[in-house]
């Protein structure tokens, strides 16, 4: 898990350093023009990608694996989904 937690804080520090470097060359101040709403649009994007490092490195152990187990259920049930279709198209062909 430590090798999770140091990729983590290497995105943490690689968008932080874009916002740092992107936001005084960033136009907002301008009333809804082509430049200001990719501004905004940049800006809420990197914010993202801000919390979710941060919140991957603040997540508990017990949270992590409790995600863990949803994402291999879902997988899961995507891949009966995917074999019934497939088996139903066989019978389709005939």
């Amino acid at each position: 898990m430590v090798n999770g937690k140091v990729r983590h804080v290497l995105y943490l520090i690689v968008a932080l350093a874009m916002l740092v470097y992107a936001f005084p060359r960033l136009e907002l101040t301008a009333p809804w023009s082509l430049m200001s709403v990719f501004g905004l649009v940049w800006l809420v994007f990197a914010s993202l990608i801000v919390i979710a490092n941060v919140n991957a490195l603040l997540m508990g152990e017990e949270k992590r694996k409790e995600l863990a187990r949803i994402k291999k259920a879902k997988a899961l049930l995507w891949e009966q989904k995917l074999l019934q279709k497939a088996s139903a198209s066989r019978r389709v062909r005939g």
